[in-house]
């Protein structure tokens, strides 16, 4: 995402979008961020300073000349470092405020219950061949905004526990976070979920206990679409819990030219890796298998895949999320500039958001916020094609070529 240099004359605009009640000086003043003015006036300029090197792009070096330059302040870089260095947490804080503020928005609700979907990406650090961070993002699809961020070492795995659910959620999620652990809490918290599984990813059992054979079951299949009653492996580890993890399994056999798709896939990896493709992944790979909480009688398998579908949206609106924020160009090297740093480009990626109507200062019922303007931002590296509108789930975005009508095949 880039900035004009602009942007200096609409500081009081940008520092606007805060959210309402969020004491900058005083929050920076308890995280230790900032204590007595100095080179750096108050916990405002500190702000904005951080914005300008996680948001513009700048150098150490080159923040210091813009500040200078502009009026506002006047330091070395090694102060600047240390300044940022300290401020990372109160970062963390305000980005927290600012998705918290977004949550206000009334949610539109699909028969009642609410849609959201966990995603991750990996961040490294110069000249890493590795992951160096991990920024896990919970996105509602009702209000089109992220709704949750999280940011954590390379230690931090991606599971479901990350989100944090309500009674009437639906918790859509790609195959990587099919595993007990992490559906149980789910439904401990009274929401249900969507799941994509492999053949391997998860051990079926039939209902009294007994294992339950997948291949078997596919084999047997006559209609596109099926269904079956499994319960999940839990393991062996601590207490056993007081019911069993009984699901649906949900099965469709792709199309032909998606089987084919995938396949080649498959045979290509296996060559590049120098092994024998797994028969078993090749027969799986002319499926679509989903597990979920939800209840037979009020969404059935066609219901079950069509909601699954609605991930593609959401993949699709976290990658532009993920480039509008810049996460692939990390430039400092020492973790708490690093977490710093991240923290300043997702803030001002959601203030992006905001100046750039993607995201409304309203709920979806359209009554608009007329007080706040525009100002000059340049985002996507001003590329209109990209610029996709907030939206609820009922309306699509018709001005995006990217975007996939809820009705049609999409990659699942």
């Amino acid at each position: 995402m880039k900035i004009r240099p602009e942007i200096l004359d609409h500081w009081p605009e940008v520092s606007s979008r805060l959210p309402a009640g969020f004491d900058v000086e005083a929050t920076a003043r308890l995280r230790g961020a900032f204590t007595r003015a100095r080179e750096i006036k108050n916990a405002g300029t500190l702000l904005r300073l951080a914005l300008a090197y996680g948001g513009l792009g700048m150098s150490l070096r080159e923040t210091c000349v813009w500040a200078e330059a502009g009026g506002i302040a006047r330091l070395s870089d090694p102060s600047l470092l240390a300044r940022l260095c300290k401020a990372a947490p109160w970062l963390g804080d305000i980005a927290a405020a600012l998705i918290a503020e977004q949550t206000k928005v009334p949610a539109q609700r699909w028969a009642g219950y609410r849609l959201r979907a966990l995603d991750g990406t990996s961040i490294c650090q110069p000249g890493a061949d590795r992951t160096t961070w991990r920024l896990h993002v919970g996105y509602d699809l009702a209000t089109g905004q992220v709704d949750q961020l999280e940011l954590t070492d390379v230690h931090g795995a991606e599971n479901l526990q990350r989100l944090s659910y309500r009674p009437g959620d639906i918790v859509l999620a790609d195959r990587c976070y099919a595993r007990p652990r992490d559906l149980r809490p789910v439904i401990d918290a009274g929401a249900d979920f969507i799941v994509r599984t492999g053949w391997n990813s998860l051990r079926l059992l039939q209902p009294n206990g007994e294992p339950f054979d997948l291949f078997a079951t596919l084999a047997a299949q006559v209609e596109q679409e099926s269904q079956a009653q499994v319960r999940i492996h839990e393991g062996m580890t601590g207490a056993a819990p007081a019911e069993p993890l009984m699901l649906r399994l949900v099965i469709r056999r792709k199309d032909p030219e998606q089987a084919a798709t995938e396949q080649k896939r498959l045979l290509k990896d296996a060559k590049k890796r120098g092994k024998q493709p797994d028969l078993r992944s090749l027969e799986a790979a002319k499926y679509i298998l989903l597990l979920t909480s939800l209840p037979a009688d009020a969404f059935p398998p066609a219901d079950i895949l069509t909601l699954y579908r609605f991930r593609w949206q959401i993949e699709l609106a976290f990658k532009r999320f993920k480039s509008l924020a810049g996460l692939y160009m990390l430039p400092a090297k020492k973790p708490e500039l690093a977490r710093a740093w991240i923290y300043a480009r997702l803030i001002v990626a959601i203030i992006a958001e905001q100046i750039a109507g993607q995201v409304p200062d309203s709920s979806p019922s359209g009554h608009q916020n007329t007080t706040r303007k525009s100002i000059a931002l340049a985002t996507h590296e001003d590329s209109s094609r990209d610029n996709l509108r907030c939206h609820s789930w009922t309306a699509p975005v018709a001005d995006s070529p990217q975007h996939v009508p809820p009705n049609l095949a999409s990659p699942l």
